[in-house]
């Protein structure tokens, strides 16, 4: 027996149960939600330009499924659609852990998703302290997380006026056929029938990838085969040195050896739609590269002589930050406009690549870094005690050694002096 709120998910994460205790605090009923598609019933509030509901649980429910073990995401802020005004929504905070669930022979066949509404409380803190309680990247501290979940669970003994739920879920059987779904979203079947079938196109390539490499490959094999006019997609992971090494780009994978030349032109010129979508953190759109006036005219030019025609770049973001792009080229004439279901294609992907990557991203972030301090040492300390490049490579080397320092943490050291210490 419980009162805690469940909901279990199908692999594609349609509602396929939900108990009492979750109708209760979502304040919906059990026909709305039994077959709908999650996004659908409980889509990000419109009138929230800053939320992050859909992008956060997303991530977390396609971590669950790929690794196969349960998180915590903490204390999140997620509104939801008022039931008893059309259009409306409630703010709602809520501490949610996802949880995989499997059939006898160990295959991921579902999520437990488990919340606990602690609005109330978050709310008070949020208005005592003036700002954000925890609002993903500023989680609460772990003894003030339980000391809200504590007041959640006493406020939720209090409202119980009769017994206590039973564990098992109501809803159709995790076999069930996912039926259209209730969306409160106010697109139309076709449009939310159309976007739940990328959403199992991406999530099913990226699902029987490999980790790492293979993930990313499939992803953009996938946006070429499920989006017309895309005829190549690239994934980049930008960044730059902690001091001053230039920006360092990274493909990730690429579709074509003539996607990643296009891609690399920009690197070449320093500008282009990949690059202004990660300095904005908002999609880039050209559909005609060769139009005149062009804000990258170094890049156009070359991009149009190597056959491109347009290119669409979007960015993928945590969240905190943006890290890389995904950045779709059409070959030939331009487009009248980007891609049907683009953007829709970049955000699901963004959240599968964040959930099977996160780790590896800050890893491959941290590398591209430290290779921008290391150079920028080589460069300044040939600079200024006017040796060659292969000699001050030798010296760093050297002198972290002897220091027992990692080479990017001494190279960080000498860039701090002013100037370099060099022994003659």
């Amino acid at each position: 027996m419980t009162t805690a709120p469940y909901l279990l998910l199908d692999t594609d994460l349609h509602i396929r149960g939900v108990n009492p205790a979750y109708l209760r605090a979502t304040g919906r009923a059990h026909e709305e939600l039994t077959g709908a598609f999650l996004f659908d019933a409980f889509p990000d509030n419109p009138g929230d330009t800053g939320s992050t509901g859909v992008r956060n649980l997303t991530t977390s429910l396609e971590r669950v499924l790929r690794r196969g073990t349960p998180h915590d995401m903490g204390i999140q802020r997620y509104d939801i659609p008022e039931s008893r005004a059309p259009g409306g929504f409630r703010v709602k905070a809520w501490s949610p852990v996802n949880s995989p669930l499997t059939d006898a022979d160990g295959r991921i066949v579902g999520v437990l998703h488990h919340v606990e509404d602690i609005t109330t409380v978050y709310e008070s803190l949020r208005h005592a302290g003036g700002g954000s309680a925890a609002d993903g990247a500023g989680q609460p501290t772990a003894l003030l997380r339980g000391v809200m979940l504590a007041l959640a669970f006493h406020q939720r003994a209090a409202r119980m006026t009769g017994p206590a739920a039973p564990v098992g879920l109501s809803g159709a059987g995790a076999g069930a056929r996912a039926g259209a779904g209730a969306g409160t979203s106010g697109a139309s079947a076709v449009d939310l029938a159309r976007r739940d079938a990328l959403w199992h196109g991406i999530t099913h390539a990226a699902r029987q990838s490999p980790p790492g490499r293979g993930c990313l490959a499939a992803v953009c094999d996938c946006a070429v085969r499920e989006l017309p006019g895309a005829d190549a997609a690239v994934i980049t992971l930008h960044g730059s040195g902690s001091h001053g090494g230039g920006s360092q780009n990274v493909q990730l994978a690429a579709t074509s050896l003539w996607g990643q030349q296009a891609e690399e032109l920009q690197w070449l010129t320093g500008s282009g739609p990949s690059l202004a979508a990660f300095a904005t953190g908002e999609p880039v759109l050209v559909p005609l590269l060769d139009q005149p006036g062009s804000s990258w005219p170094l890049f156009t030019d070359a991009a149009c002589r190597i056959g491109a025609g347009a290119a669409f770049a979007y960015p993928l973001s945590t969240s905190t930050t943006t890290v890389g792009t995904l950045t779709l080229y059409h070959r030939g004439r331009g487009l009248a406009k980007p891609p049907a279901d683009a953007e829709v294609f970049a955000q699901i992907a963004a959240a599968v690549l964040l959930a099977d990557l996160e780790g590896d991203i800050a890893e491959r972030a941290r590398a591209t870094a430290d290779r921008g301090d290391i150079n920028t040492a080589i460069g300044v300390l040939a600079a200024t005690q006017q040796i060659s490049t292969n000699d001050a490579l030798a010296w760093l080397r050297t002198v972290a050694r002897t220091k027992a320092m990692p080479l990017a943490d001494f190279a960080r050291e000498v860039l701090a002096r002013r100037p370099p210490e060099v022994p003659s």
